[in-house]
């Protein structure tokens, strides 16, 4: 489970994420959304630029949110089963 610490703004009298923190929980909803059992397909609209580069080893690279989507359906389709999984180090 990703934990995110917040800062506290007295300025503004709110609780605001540092700049890190945000962006570890981002990298997290990535992982868990894209590559995690059952994958989101919405987390690419979400998160990706529009001419996000896929590029995965054993396949010519993928360019655009589109493209990437047509990947990852087909490549779920293949692994039903793919899971990840995170972990503290």
């Amino acid at each position: 489970m990703l934990l995110c610490f917040e800062l506290f703004n007295s300025r503004q009298g709110k609780s605001v994420m540092s700049k890190e923190t945000e962006n570890k929980a981002i990298v997290g909803r990535w992982f868990k959304e894209f590559w995690g059992n059952p994958w989101s397909p919405k987390i690419v609209d979400e998160l990706a630029a529009p001419d996000m580069l896929l590029q995965y080893s054993l396949h010519e690279p993928r360019r655009g949110r589109k493209e990437v989507k047509e990947f990852m359906t087909g490549f779920r389709e293949a692994f039903p089963d793919l899971r990840s999984e995170e972990q503290h180090v």
